[in-house]
């Protein structure tokens, strides 16, 4: 009895030694990585949500660009809300992106661009070479105001800056907080001035409507890029299986994100709320990503 005892003991601490892992990782609080502009905050509530309905605790570490990315590579995030691969974000994908893994392209067609209000005739301003008309110049706010000065946007269109010259035409891009870059943009519109701002899709003006974007002839801003879900390779290696392959499932869309971002951003619901009213109203696709 004794031997059986024994070999029994040894066959169990085996088993719990397979078993223990898989659930010590289930247990681990699973630590996201979010941009800190709305539209990334509504798609990491949608990643949260899914996150804590697999049973994970999740806490979320906001930043910029330049925080956020050398976080994700160091391990000191797991996941990342999101990626604009393969242009968007390339400077900080080259440096970081051999220590991450790619889990789902949550948006597809993301692009910067910029934008003028509808009411400035196309007729006059069509492109970024027309803002240096000197017509254009005489009415044309020479403040470009943008978000934070390392966003991929902000890093572009300083080169849109220096190829069309806009500095010696008396134009100035000023970096700031996504507070002022909104409040820039509703006055604007709110005074009827004319002005010029470094705006992307997805994001809550697209839903609105008053903004068209400028043709920019050097294709300086680039190509569309998928906003990507991102973990380090670190915690996908020990990450659940269930819990990679829903993450994998998970798909929104450009329309659904400006969605989010327009409840957040208009009718000041939290992007957490934004999120859940959105896979609430969403549920049957949001249940497909939860199939065994």
């Amino acid at each position: 009895m004794r031997e059986i005892g024994g070999v029994a003991k040894v066959c169990v601490l085996a088993l719990l030694a397979v078993l223990m892992p898989s659930a010590l990782r289930a247990a681990e609080p699973v630590r996201l990585g979010q941009i800190g502009l709305s539209f990334y905050a509504v798609t990491a509530g949608v990643v949260q949500e899914v996150l804590e309905r697999l049973g994970h605790t999740v806490e979320v570490t906001e930043g910029s660009h330049a925080q956020i990315f050398p976080k994700l590579a160091q391990g000191e995030v797991d996941l990342l809300v999101a990626a604009w691969l393969p242009h968007g974000h390339a400077v900080y994908w080259k440096q970081y992106g051999d220590r991450a893994a790619q889990l789902a392209t949550l948006y597809e067609g993301a692009r910067f661009a910029w934008m003028v209000p509808t009411y400035v005739p196309e007729a006059t301003v069509r492109s970024v070479e027309d803002l240096r008309k000197p017509e254009v110049i005489a009415r044309m706010n020479p403040v470009i105001q943008g978000t934070g000065r390392d966003s991929g946007n902000m890093m572009l269109s300083a080169e849109v800056m220096k190829a069309y010259d806009l500095e010696a035409a008396g134009y100035r891009l000023q970096a700031g907080t996504i507070a002022e870059f909104h409040r820039a943009y509703a006055q604007g519109i709110a005074n009827k001035q004319w002005f010029v701002m470094p705006l992307w899709w997805p994001h809550y003006v697209d839903r609105i409507g008053n903004m068209r974007p400028l043709i920019e002839p050097k294709g300086l801003l680039g190509p569309p890029s998928n906003g990507v879900l991102v973990a380090s390779r670190a915690w996908a290696e020990r990450a659940p299986e269930r819990t990679l392959r829903v993450l994998r499932r998970i798909t929104l869309g450009l329309d659904a994100v400006a969605q989010m971002d327009y409840r957040v951003n208009v009718d000041k619901l939290s992007p957490r709320d934004a999120a859940r009213e959105w896979m609430q109203r969403n549920a049957g696709r949001v249940a497909q990503w939860f199939e065994s």
